[in-house]
C-alpha cells in the first residue's frame, strides 16, 4: 500500500535540516509567536518567540562547541516547558546529538536513566537549575552520572549566542536518540537524522491537510517521539503557534485539555486512546457547559491500539460542545519510522469495519454478516502518505500479502530511521528487510494488519500473539470483550499474557477494577470468563483483578504487556482479588496480603520523632482535611495511613495523585508548583506543601531573591523588549517609534527639519491645525486657565464642560453625553464599572485593548465572537444569556488595525431579541462614516437611541483629546457620580474642551470636510489594490493597512518609504501576529491626490523590490 504525493502539499520551508529551518523561521517572521506554555495548566502563560527561541539556541550551542561537543551525544532532562524546546536546538545548533529523556523523581526510574546513558555514552548532561537541585543528591552514590558534566541551560547568558558557529549540518546528520520505553531490558535508541524529521513532518502536514489557519495543542511529554516531533518540530515546520501543557496538568485535569483547545481554537490536538476514555471519565456535564470546540478539526488518535467505542461515545459526549466524530484522526505510526505511517483522509469520518472474529484468528479479514454476534470492530488508520510505503509480509516466509490478509506491516521511505544506536546485527534485522521477491530494505514494525480497499488496519503485535491450540488470538481483542463484560471494570485498563512451557500456553487475564466498594468479585468473574469463553472459543487458565490504575503502562500510556507477564509471575502486582484453574477465587488473600498486613501493625507504631531539623507543626485542622482527601482518593488502601506513609506505598499512580492534588486545590484553593507536587512523598509532605502553596497562613515557599527581581533593567520584561529591538538593530534598521515632529501633523509633517507625506494622524478631517480650532482653545485658555485642577465632582465644571455634553448627543441623536479625559481610561472605566460578576460580556476577536482590559477589570464572564460574525455572537447568546443577569455585546464602528467596520443593524437586532446592552466604540468612525460624519447610525440609518452606550474620542475627528459616553440620560447620571475613571480623576481642561467644541461645531458646519474624506479613502484604496497589494478587510473607511506578513521586511519598507519623503509606521508583532504585520495608512480630508498616488506608486515599487529580494 503506497501513495505518491498529493498535488495540493507544497513544501512551506526550504531547508533540509533542522538548523535551517528555524533560521528561516527566525529571519522570516523573527517577533511571530512560536510557542506559549501554560505554567499552570490554566491561566499563566511564557511564550517564545522565533527569534527568541533562535537567540537561547545559539547560546546553548556556543557553550556546546566551546566544550568541544561536535559529533557528541548531550542527554536532556527537562520537564515540558520552553527551556527543553531552547535546549533540543541547542543541541541541533552544536552539532550534537540530542538523547531526551524525563528527569527521575526521587529515585524512581533513575535505572532507566542510567541505562540510556550507559548506552549513549553523553559528554553532558543538559537540565534546568530546578530539576538539577533535586536529582543531585539522587547521583551522589551513581559514579556514572556523577562523571557526566552537568549545565544547566536556564543559566546561560544569552549573550553567548553572538559566538555561536554555524555546524554545517546535512540530512543525514544524526539529530537524537528516541529511546523506546520498552518494560525490560536495555532500552534502544532508535537513531534519527535531520532528514528523517523533516521527512515525516511532511507527511504529517500531508496527511492532516493542514492550512496556516489556526493553532495546535499538545500535553504529550516533549521527550517523546509523539510530543517532540508532533508538538515541536511539526508546528516550526509549518509555521503555526502551538500551545503546550504538561502531561501531570493533563492527568490532573483533564478539562484543562479541552478548555484549552475551546480557548485557543486550536485546529489540532490529540493523543493515545486512553486520553479520550480520561475525559469521558473525569470531566462533568457542568464542566463541559461553555466549552467551544467546533475548532478541532484533527482529534488525532494513535500510539495504542484505536477503539470504535471510544470515538463514538467521546463524538457523542462533546457534540453539544461542538465537536465533530469527523474530526477524529486515527493514525498508525512508530518510533523507528520517526512518527506517522499512516492516517485517513481528513474530513472523512474514521473508518469502522466489522470482521468475523473466526476468521481473523485464522488469519483472514473476513467481513463480518449484518447483525452477526461474533463480529469485531476494527479501526481504520487510513493510507500511507508522501514516498511512504507500506507492505503486509507472512512474518515466516517473507511473502507479501495479498488484501485482507494478516500479516506483518512493514514499511519503507525516507522516514524510516538509520537503525538502533550501536546495534548493528538487530538494526540489520530490523531495518533491511526483505520479501523472498528481494524488494526492501524494509522497517519490520512487529506489528499485524492488512489492507483493505486500499486502507491500513492494525491488528496487533506480532509478538503479543496470543497461539493456543493453533488458533491466533489478539490480545487487545480479549482485552476489549473483558472491559465490556461488567460495567465495575474501567476501559483500557487490562492486559491479556500466556504463560507456560514446551508450547502449552494458558491464558491469563490481568484486569484492573473500579473505584467502588464492595464489590462483587463472584458475579465479575463468572461474567469475565463467559464472555472470554464464549467469544474467543478460549478457557482463562487465571484471571487477577488488580488495584485501579496499577496495570504497567508506557509514558504514552500503552499498555505493557509484557511488564504485566513478568510482574504476575513474580508476585509483584498489586491485586485485589484472583482466581486460577484448581484454587478459586481469593480475596486480598494472594499476592500482597502480607505487605498489608505488615502495614496496619507498623501503623499501630507510635509515630517517629523527625530526624533532620525543626519545622512549623501543621494545624489539626490541614491534617485533618488533607487526610480526608487523600483517603477519598486511597479509599481502604489509606485505612491505616499515617503521616508517615509514603504515598506509592499505598499502591497510588500517577493519576490517583494527580486526583489528591486536584482534590486539595479545590478544597483549599490555588495551585501547586511542578516542583511542589514532585515533592509529595509521604503523606507529611503533602501537608506541608498544602501549608507552603495553598494556604495564605503559610505564606508563599520561600525563593531566592534574584537581581531581576528588583533592577528592572535585569527583569525579564525589560531584557524580552531589548530582545526583540535587538533583532531590528542586528538587521541594520532604525527604531522608527517616537520621531519628533516639529510642528501640526496632518497630510504632511516635518521630521529633522524635513518635510514628508504622513499618514500617521488620526487627524481625519484636519481639525487639528485649523485656525478657529486654535482661536477658540486660546481664548478658552485666557478665560479658564489650563486646567480644572480636580475632578468636575470636586472642584464643580466649567460652562465648556456641559455644552460639549449637549453638543455631541445633540450631534449623535441621543439624551446626554459624559466626558473623560482619555479615550482608554473611558472604555476601562465604564465597561469596568458597569459590569461585574454575574454578567456576561460578548465582544468581537478584534476588539481594541481598552475594551478588553475594561472587560478583565470588570470580572464579568468575557467571550470573544469570530470578527464582525453576529451569527457566531448570536449562538452564544442563545447558549448563555439565561445564566446571567447583564448581558453586554461590545462592536466597534471601525476597526482601527484593518479598516472595516461592523455590521451595526444585527447587532441591534440581537440586542433587542435576547435583551442585552449594546455598547459601540466610535472612535475611529465619528466624523468618518455616513454623509455628515455623525457614525455608524448614520451609516446604517439606525436609530441612534436603539443603541446603549456610544462611546468615541476626541483626538481623533475632533482635534483634541479625551473620551465620551453618549447614552439616554440615567445612564449619564449613574456614571457621573459613580464611574472610578470620572468621579476620581480630573476633569477634561479647558483647551481640550473648547477645542472639541469647535471642531464639533465645523463638522456641522462644513460637511464637504466629510466627503472629501470620503474621496481620498476610495482612492487611495482604489490604486492600492490596482498595484496588487494586500489591502486586507478595508473598505469603506480611511484606514487602509497593506500586509506585509513579515515584521523585518515591514520595517525595511517603511524605511525606504521615508527615504522617499513619505511617512509610514510598521505595525509589528506583537501588535499583530507576525504573518500579519503591516504598513497602515490613515487617510485625512487634507491630503491631495498628487500625495496618493505618489505615495501608492513609491509603496509598490519598493515592495515589489522587498519581495523580489527576499525570494
Amino acid at each position: 500500500m503506497s501513495k505518491t504525493e498529493h498535488p495540493r502539499f507544497q513544501s512551506v520551508c526550504e531547508s533540509a535540516d533542522l538548523v535551517g529551518l528555524l533560521r528561516e523561521r527566525t529571519e522570516s517572521h523573527p517577533y511571530q509567536r512560536a510557542f506559549s506554555y501554560l505554567v499552570d495548566g490554566d491561566f499563566d502563560r511564557q511564550h517564545l518567540t522565533y527569534g527568541q527561541l533562535d537567540e537561547r539556541a545559539r547560546a546553548i550551542a556556543a557553550h556546546l562547541q566551546s566544550r568541544g561537543m561536535a559529533g557528541e551525544r548531550a542527554l536532556l532532562l527537562y520537564p515540558s516547558g520552553l527551556e527543553f524546546i531552547a535546549a533540543f536546538f541547542g543541541c541541533l545548533y552544536a552539532g550534537v546529538t540530542a538523547v531526551p529523556a524525563y528527569p527521575p523523581r526521587r529515585n524512581r526510574n533513575l535505572l532507566r536513566i542510567k541505562s540510556i546513558v550507559a548506552d549513549a555514552t553523553p559528554g553532558v548532561a543538559l537540565t534546568t537549575h530546578g530539576v538539577f537541585d533535586r536529582v543531585e543528591p539522587m547521583i551522589q552514590d551513581e559514579a556514572d552520572l556523577r562523571a557526566i558534566p552537568w549545565q544547566c541551560t536556564d543559566e546561560l547568558a544569552l549573550d553567548q549566542a553572538d559566538a555561536w558557529e554555524d555546524p554545517q549540518v546535512d540530512p543525514s546528520t544524526l539529530a537524537f536518540l528516541q529511546y523506546t520505553s520498552g518494560s525490560t531490558g536495555t532500552p534502544k535508541g532508535v537513531m534519527l537524522s535531520h532528514g528523517n524529521l523533516l521527512h515525516n513532518t511532511k507527511v504529517i502536514c500531508e496527511g492532516f491537510s493542514m492550512s496556516r489557519a489556526g493553532e495546535g495543542m499538545t500535553w504529550l511529554p516533549l521527550y517523546h517521539d509523539m510530543g517532540l516531533i508532533g508538538g515541536i518540530i511539526q508546528p516550526i515546520y509549518f509555521g503555526r503557534h502551538n500551545t503546550l501543557m504538561t502531561p501531570t496538568h493533563f492527568l490532573q485535569k483533564p478539562i484543562r485539555w479541552l478548555r484549552t483547545l475551546s480557548d485557543t481554537g486550536a485546529m489540532i490536538s490529540g493523543g493515545p486512546n486512553f486520553a479520550y476514555e480520561l475525559c469521558l471519565d473525569r470531566i462533568t456535564d457542568e464542566e463541559k457547559r461553555g466549552l467551544d470546540l467546533t475548532q478541532w478539526e484533527v482529534a488525532f488518535n494513535g500510539a495504542e491500539p484505536v477503539r470504535a467505542s471510544t470515538m463514538r461515545r467521546f463524538a457523542d459526549a462533546f457534540a453539544e460542545c461542538g465537536f465533530r466524530f469527523e474530526s477524529f484522526y486515527p493514525c498508525y505510526g512508530l518510533a523507528e519510522a520517526t512518527l506517522m505511517v499512516a492516517g485517513k483522509t481528513k474530513w472523512q469520518p474514521p473508518t469502522v469495519k466489522s470482521y468475523d472474529i473466526e476468521a481473523l484468528k485464522a488469519g483472514q479479514a473476513k467481513p463480518a454478516t449484518a447483525g452477526a454476534a461474533e463480529a469485531l470492530d476494527v479501526v481504520g488508520s487510513g493510507e500511507s502518505y508522501l514516498s511512504h510505503e507500506v507492505a503486509i509480509v507472512d512474518p515466516e516466509s517473507l511473502v507479501p500479502c495479498p488484501d485482507r490478509r494478516v500479516g506483518e506491516i512493514w514499511v519503507k521511505g525516507e522516514s524510516v530511521a538509520q537503525g538502533y544506536w550501536k546495534r548493528e546485527a538487530l538494526s540489520q534485522e530490523t531495518f533491511a528487510a526483505r520479501t523472498t521477491e528481494g524488494d526492501g530494505p524494509y522497517l519490520r514494525t512487529g506489528d499485524l494488519g492488512f489492507v483493505d480497499e486500499g486502507e491500513l488496519f492494525v491488528t496487533g503485535r506480532l509478538k503479543d500473539l496470543i497461539i493456543i491450540r493453533g488458533a491466533n488470538h489478539y490480545p487487545q481483542d480479549i482485552e476489549l470483550t473483558v472491559e465490556d463484560s461488567h460495567p465495575s471494570l474501567p476501559k483500557s485498563s487490562g492486559a491479556a499474557v500466556t504463560i507456560g512451557e514446551d508450547g502449552e500456553e494458558k491464558l491469563v487475564v490481568l484486569q484492573e477494577m473500579g473505584r467502588q466498594r464492595d464489590l462483587p468479585f463472584e458475579e465479575i468473574l463468572d461474567a469475565v470468563r463467559h464472555h472470554v469463553t464464549a467469544i474467543h472459543d478460549v478457557a482463562p487458565a487465571a484471571i487477577v483483578f488488580l488495584r485501579p490504575n496499577t496495570i504497567p503502562k508506557t509514558s504514552s500510556g500503552k499498555i505493557q504487556r509484557h511488564a504485566c507477564r513478568d510482574q504476575y509471575l513474580a508476585g509483584k502486582l498489586n491485586v485485589v482479588a484472583e482466581w486460577s484453574l484448581g484454587d478459586g477465587l481469593s480475596v486480598h488473600r494472594k499476592r500482597g496480603s502480607d505487605r498489608i498486613e505488615r502495614r496496619k501493625a507498623e501503623a499501630q507504631q507510635p509515630a517517629a520523632a523527625p530526624a533532620v531539623q525543626e519545622e512549623r507543626k501543621p494545624s489539626g485542622s490541614t491534617i485533618e482535611r488533607t487526610m480526608k482527601i487523600v483517603r477519598e482518593v486511597a479509599k481502604e488502601r489509606a485505612s491505616a495511613a499515617t503521616l508517615e506513609t509514603e504515598i506509592t506505598a499505598m499502591g497510588l499512580d500517577s493519576l490517583e495523585r494527580m486526583e489528591i492534588v486536584a482534590g486539595l486545590e479545590d478544597e483549599f484553593g490555588g495551585r501547586f508548583s511542578e516542583e511542589a507536587i514532585i515533592g509529595m512523598n509521604t503523606c507529611r509532605d503533602v501537608v506541608r506543601a498544602v501549608e507552603e502553596h495553598l494556604l495564605s497562613e503559610g505564606g508563599p515557599a520561600e525563593r531566592e531573591v534574584l537581581p531581576g527581581d528588583y533592577q528592572f533593567s535585569q527583569s525579564p520584561e525589560y531584557l524580552k523588549l531589548r530582545s526583540s529591538l535587538k533583532l531590528a538593530e542586528s538587521a541594520g534598521l532604525t527604531n522608527p517609534y517616537f520621531t519628533q515632529h516639529e510642528g501640526v501633523t496632518n497630510d504632511r509633517t516635518v521630521i529633522g527639519g524635513k518635510e514628508y507625506i504622513n499618514w500617521c494622524s488620526y487627524n481625519y478631517l484636519a481639525m487639528s491645525g485649523e485656525p478657529d480650532v486654535q482661536e477658540a482653545t486660546r481664548d478658552s485658555v485666557d478665560r479658564y486657565g489650563t486646567s480644572v485642577s480636580a475632578s468636575r465632582l470636586v472642584s464643580g465644571e466649567k460652562p465648556l464642560h456641559r455644552e460639549l455634553e449637549q453638543a455631541i448627543a445633540g450631534f449623535l441623536g441621543v439624551e446626554d453625553a459624559i466626558v473623560m479625559v482619555g479615550g482608554h481610561a473611558t472604555n476601562e472605566s465604564v465597561i469596568g464599572h458597569m459590569y461585574g460578576p454575574g454578567d456576561l460580556i460578548l465582544h468581537d476577536a478584534l476588539s481594541h485593548n481598552s475594551i478588553v482590559q475594561g472587560c478583565k477589570l470588570s470580572g464579568a464572564t468575557r467571550r470573544a465572537f469570530a470578527h464582525n460574525d453576529a451569527g457566531a455572537c448570536e449562538e452564544l447568546l442563545k447558549r448563555y444569556r439565561g445564566e446571567y443577569r447583564q448581558v453586554l455585546i461590545v462592536v466597534e464602528g471601525v476597526y482601527s488595525m484593518d479598516g472595516d467596520f461592523s455590521p451595526l443593524p444585527e447587532f441591534v437586532r440581537l440586542k433587542k431579541e435576547h435583551k442585552a446592552y449594546l455598547m459601540v466604540d466610535e472612535a475611529h468612525s465619528l466624523g468618518t462614516m455616513g454623509p455628515t460624519g455623525r457614525g455608524m447610525s448614520e451609516h446604517f440609518g439606525v436609530d441612534p437611541r436603539e443603541v446603549d452606550l456610544w462611546m468615541g474620542t476626541m483626538s481623533k475627528s475632533l482635534g483634541s483629546c479625551g473620551g465620551y459616553i453618549a447614552a439616554c440620560r440615567e445612564i449619564i447620571e449613574y456614571l457621573k457620580y459613580t464611574a472610578p475613571g470620572f468621579v476620581f480623576s480630573v476633569g477634561l481642561s479647558p483647551a481640550n474642551a473648547a477645542s472639541a467644541l469647535a471642531s464639533l461645531k465645523l463638522v456641522k458646519e462644513k460637511p464637504e470636510r466629510v466627503d472629501r474624506l470620503r474621496h481620498n479613502s476610495e482612492l487611495f484604496l482604489k490604486l492600492a489594490k490596482k498595484a496588487g497589494l494586500n489591502t486586507g478587510m478595508s473598505a469603506g473607511t480611511p484606514i487602509v493597512p497593506v500586509i506585509i506578513g513579515n515584521s523585518l521586511q515591514s520595517l525595511e519598507l517603511s524605511q525606504r518609504l521615508f527615504a522617499d519623503g513619505i511617512n509610514v509606521q510598521p505595525i509589528m508583532y506583537p501588535a499583530v501576529e507576525e504573518s500579519a504585520a503591516r504598513l497602515r495608512f490613515f487617510i485625512t480630508s487634507s491630503h491631495t491626490d498628487e500625495q496618493i498616488h505618489k505615495t501608492v506608486d513609491s509603496l509598490a515599487k519598493h515592495w515589489k523590490q522587498l519581495h523580489r529580494k527576499s525570494g
